[in-house]
């Protein structure tokens, strides 16, 4: 009796809970660490307290309230760069957003955004910023700090893709909002995150925000369209995607010969991609964690091997040399579904929930082309998850004309 009566509060609570995903980042005030105990704690009873609330109705969720608290130890003291609880708690945010209402997503967009609001105090700033080329302005370059911006210890290429991500969300919330107040706060956080994502001196992370506004916005213009040919589109989507893939990191490409950056890149994509065929066994079931990073670093960047790339840059093909091709199969596949349910009821039910369902799932897939995006920051791994969750609530939603599941603001 008491117990229902606690998951019966809990319910009652739970679109606030996204409180804490802001909330977490108070944990630099105790310790100066990529993910301090604090924070690691907050971001686990965010998921546990959202795995709780759907209990009554799913007894499953209690299964995965079983693997938080087991891959919590593996969470604070991770045994390798990319530790299998990397993608676990990816797993579980997901899970965590299912079944909300539209009333607890448009709190959780809100909340989101206020992490950039709250990570002010804790920015830090580290190397050159090369983003500072892109200014014609000679003066305002001088003026402009030289260093790229990162949130406290967590990478710069890591800070840039929340960056990217949290503009994106202030963007749509500053289209759909009907009130004057919530409009102009969701503009300035979504400016405000845009510039951080320059500072941080990712070019991924500045221009993927813009070319995928132009995409969603040419995709809700034609909406009518895109829902007809749901499916074509999402083959088309990621067909492209891995193309482009293939592009980058293909030995006589025009990106392998450019930058050194780049060319580093392409370099230790192919070594991933040959390890991870070495043989039939590795091939589909993958090498484990960290060992084809470990032995690609010493092959491609020598004789100074800490300083070298420590994952393949590309999530593709972490995934094929980790977890093998049975795993990279899924994703895929997982990604295809995901779109496909975007696109199949685009606009269709509460649409600032499409809106920032595409726009962020685009934003993703394209930064999983250049940079391991689920791997290693706890923060990075909730946020990312939790937006996965979107298309599944878009498909089995009900139309937009029934007011009481639109989101109108």
């Amino acid at each position: 009796m008491i117990g229902s009566v606690l998951v019966e509060r809990l319910r009652v609570a739970v679109p606030w809970l996204d409180a804490l995903i802001p909330l977490s980042l108070l944990g630099f005030v105790w310790e100066r660490s990529a993910d301090p105990s604090v924070t690691v704690w907050l971001l686990a009873l965010w998921c546990g307290l959202k795995l709780v609330s759907r209990l009554a109705k799913t007894p499953l969720y209690g299964v995965l309230i079983g693997v938080l608290l087991v891959s919590l130890s593996a969470l604070f003291h991770p045994l390798t760069v990319s530790a299998p609880t990397d993608l676990v708690l990816v797993l579980l945010a997901c899970a965590a957003g299912l079944q909300q209402t539209p009333r607890q997503w448009n709190i959780a967009f809100w909340c989101l955004l206020a992490v950039v609001l709250v990570c002010l105090p804790f920015v830090e700033w580290d190397r050159l910023n090369g983003n500072l080329q892109l200014i014609p302005l000679a003066q305002l370059r001088d003026w402009l700090p030289q260093e790229a911006l990162r949130i406290q210890r967590i990478t710069i290429n890591r800070s840039a893709y929340l960056f990217g991500l949290f503009s994106l969300i202030g963007y749509s919330l500053w289209r759909f909002e009907r009130r004057i107040l919530l409009r102009w706060l969701a503009a300035i956080s979504g400016i405000l995150s845009l510039v951080m994502a320059f500072a941080t001196g990712s070019r991924a992370a500045f221009a993927y925000p813009l070319l995928v506004v132009i995409l969603t916005e040419a995709a809700w213009r034609h909406r009518d369209v895109v829902v007809r040919y749901a499916r074509s589109f999402a083959t088309a989507l990621l067909m492209g995607g891995l193309c482009f893939n293939v592009l980058l990191y293909w030995p006589s490409g025009p990106i392998a010969k450019g930058d050194p950056s780049d060319v580093g890149r392409a370099e230790v994509a192919r070594c991933f991609l040959a390890e991870s065929a070495r043989s039939w066994q590795d091939f589909l079931g993958g090498h484990g964690y960290d060992r084809v990073s470990d032995r690609c670093v010493q092959q491609v960047f020598l004789p100074d091997p800490p300083r070298g790339i420590p994952h393949a840059h590309n999530a593709f093909l972490h995934v094929l040399a980790d977890q093998g091709v049975v795993a990279f199969l899924l994703m895929v596949w997982a990604l295809w579904l995901g779109f496909t349910r975007l696109f199949s009821r685009f606009g269709q039910a509460a649409p600032v929930l499409s809106f920032v369902g595409l726009s962020c799932w685009l934003f993703m897939l394209a930064a999983a082309l250049v940079e391991s995006t689920l791997l290693k920051t706890v923060l990075q791994q909730v946020v990312s998850g939790y937006l996965l969750a979107i298309p599944w609530w878009v498909a089995s939603a009900p139309s937009s004309s029934d007011r009481s599941h639109t989101i109108s603001g």
